[in-house]
């Protein structure tokens, strides 16, 4: 098992703007319960970090879905990767990637961000 790392090292990548983590309010209830915020970090307000969190979960749950579909619909397809562990959703002026584990970053566009590096952090952060 990988050792996990601290939330706020996440605002170590440049054009981070902010980022949110959170839980399911009831557990296995994911797709029916409004999710908990754990915390948030960085130049983002409390609304915009609950904001970011409710679409991220939706997104999450739809995207694991449609991953574990096709991932069953053709088991020995090796074109067919599962599980899918991170997505990202671009925008004009920012984005955002967020990670199964419910932990999404907010990003400057403007910023040249190596988002493979950051997803892989993003998934050490222990969101228990």
């Amino acid at each position: 098992m990988s050792t996990p790392i601290p939330f706020k090292s996440l605002l170590e990548f440049d054009g981070v703007i902010g980022a949110v983590r959170w839980r399911e309010s009831v557990a296995g209830k994911g797709a029916i319960a409004p999710p908990f915020m754990v915390e948030h970090i960085g130049d983002i307000s409390v609304e915009r970090a609950k904001r970011l969190m409710t679409h991220s979960e939706a997104l999450s749950l739809s995207i694991h879905g449609i991953s574990q579909i096709g991932h069953e619909a053709a088991v020995k397809d090796p074109t067919i990767v599962y599980p899918v562990d991170a997505f990202a959703a671009h925008g004009m002026r920012t984005s955002i990637i967020s990670t199964i584990n419910r932990v999404t970053v907010l990003y400057d566009n403007n910023v040249r961000l190596d988002i493979q590096a950051l997803t892989e952090k993003m998934n050490l952060v222990d969101n228990s």
